[in-house]
């Protein structure tokens, strides 16, 4: 299972997984992402590790190591309504229960090896999105409010 999973479906349950330990994740600012996904392609290592990794493309042009082929991927979920980042400043990702529900079904299917390399994958996006995603500052409704 592992080496036929695709960039599209490892984003898609990594995201599922992130959502469900109630990390918040990043949208506008994809440093993090690339970052994720930079690291996990260096680490050759890991057992479990899809194969997609293996063909994933990072340019060196900025200040960070960018896949365009990620950052297509990140944002075609959020024009296809599967993911919404409606919030103030277009910060995190807000994903609905029914699209985690249906994401999480196809990761329960996987292998051992593939369900390790998984956790592996969120702990490492949990230590990389703690330190960019920012909480949103309260809007002056909750303030009267309190």
């Amino acid at each position: 299972m592992s080496t036929a999973l695709s960039l599209g479906e490892f984003v898609k349950q990594l995201t599922a997984l992130i959502h469900q330990s109630g990390q918040p994740i990043p949208f506008k600012n994809e440093r993090p992402w690339h970052y994720l996904f930079y690291e996990l392609k260096k680490d050759k290592t890991q057992r479990g590790r899809p194969a997609f990794f293996d063909d994933l493309a990072f340019d060196w042009d900025g200040p960070f190591p960018k896949s365009q082929e990620l950052s297509d991927f990140l944002h075609s979920l959020h024009w296809n309504a599967s993911v919404s980042a409606s919030n103030p400043h277009y910060e995190t990702i807000d994903l609905s229960e029914a699209v985690k529900e249906l994401w999480l079904k196809r990761f329960e299917v996987s292998n051992e090896e593939t369900k390790k390399f998984f956790e592996l994958a969120v702990t490492r996006a949990k230590a990389e999105f703690r330190s960019e995603v920012r909480e949103s500052p309260p809007n002056e409704a909750t303030l009267e409010a309190v």
